[in-house]
């Protein structure tokens, strides 16, 4: 999931059912859709970028994000990735309970006020379901479902990411008929809700942070916990000196077990930020910030005690180059480790935003190239290609 026009001085991080469904059936027509196979290749590069991840089995994985002329998703089959985009919109987010309930959302503009966008995939096809807009517009960052009958989108009430602009965290909920906008505590200082994981309907968790999504100083870290009655603000540290502390993404395991991820800016660098929740409480978790430059951008777990992070180096200038970033965490060694990740050569940004697991050795990671190509890479239980 994408920051929403919040930039580290450069534009590494700030990314320069009902009436009216679109229903697409795949494949099917031009006009309404451009669906065909995207590469023979494991890992293609189609223009754009992906945001997230989804991966439901070996033989079923979603990303999505954005093409040059509307919002762009691909499906793994085991084999070969399928392509499908229309336009208008981007997607930011991927959630699945499924193979057959599968959530995909973002907005409708990118340079003009938005929309909240949310399609949905049933095992044959996508389709527009209708979502509530705030005053002012607004757009979702994730998604997460533990049924059909129960998602949660959120991300924030304001324009298009590319209108910076003072904004107020977002919460959705489908509840198997229709999106409602959720009522919940909002912060004064406003700001945005990043990352959303639901392991049941009485277990839901948000992160993001507060402060104005436009300015790359003063937000805080923010988490709320849906107990399945009531929203509650849960207290999350800061890393203390930093000018800015912002969670982009959370994995959640168990009910005493669950991560989020982010950066702090000190000293006008972005370094890596962990939150571990052990039940009671989130404490910061030390990770590694190559070169002293570095922020997570995306989490996911491939069993309890295996966490795998990903993001990217060097985001405040990409001098010489910004690269892809992927951190490990497992209960042996009890902290953080940097693994090796390819980059496309001769270029000068690769970043990951989204990552997703089906088992240990069975793991999706996205992200772009110069913001010009998708990335895409796989952890095989031995090394990422």
């Amino acid at each position: 999931m994408k920051a929403h026009g919040w930039s580290l001085s450069i534009c590494c991080l700030s990314l320069c059912a009902g009436a009216a469904t679109l229903a697409l059936t795949l494949p099917q027509a031009a006009t309404a859709a451009v669906t065909r196979p995207a590469s023979a290749a494991a890992y293609p590069a189609v223009p754009d970028r992906l945001y997230s991840v989804a991966a439901i089995s070996a033989n079923d994985v979603w990303a999505v994000g954005l093409y040059p002329t509307g919002w762009l998703a691909l499906n793994w089959n085991g084999s070969t990735w399928a392509q499908y985009e229309a336009s208008p919109g981007y997607f930011n987010g991927v959630g699945a309970s499924s193979a057959s309930d599968v959530w995909a959302v973002g907005g409708t503009n990118w340079f003009s006020p938005s929309q909240t966008l949310a399609m949905h995939w049933n095992g044959k096809t996508l389709t527009r379901v209708p979502t509530p807009n705030p005053p002012g517009g607004g757009e979702f960052s994730d998604v997460a479902a533990t049924s059909p009958d129960n998602a949660w989108a959120v991300g924030l009430a304001g324009p298009g990411p590319g209108i910076p602009s003072p904004t107020t965290p977002l919460i959705e909920h489908w509840n198997g008929n229709a999106w409602t906008i959720q009522k919940y505590q909002v912060p004064a200082a406003g700001g945005q809700f990043t990352g959303v994981a639901a392991i049941s309907p009485d277990n839901v968790w948000v992160v993001g942070y507060t402060g104005a999504a436009s300015e790359g100083t003063g937000q805080q870290t923010l988490i709320e916990h849906w107990n399945g009655d009531t929203w509650t603000r849960v207290p999350s540290p800061n890393v203390a000196g930093a000018s800015a502390n912002l969670l982009q993404s959370l994995t959640v395991v168990s009910a005493d077990n669950a991560w989020a991820v982010g950066q702090a800016v000190v000293g006008g660098l972005p370094k890596t930020l962990a939150l571990y929740w052990n039940g009671v409480q989130w404490t910061i978790s030390p990770s590694l910030t190559p070169g002293g430059n570095a922020a997570f951008l995306g989490v996911t777990h491939s069993w309890t005690n295996n966490i795998w992070a990903v993001g990217i180096t060097n985001p405040s200038g990409c001098a010489p180059s910004c690269q892809t970033l992927v951190e490990h965490w497992n209960s042996i060694h009890q902290r953080w480790s940097v693994i090796p990740s390819p980059n496309a050569p001769n270029s000068g940004l690769n970043v990951l935003w989204g990552i997703s697991a089906v088992s240990r050795s069975d793991i999706w990671a996205v992200g772009s190239t110069d913001y010009a190509s998708t990335l895409i890479e796989h952890w095989n239980g031995t090394s990422w290609s």
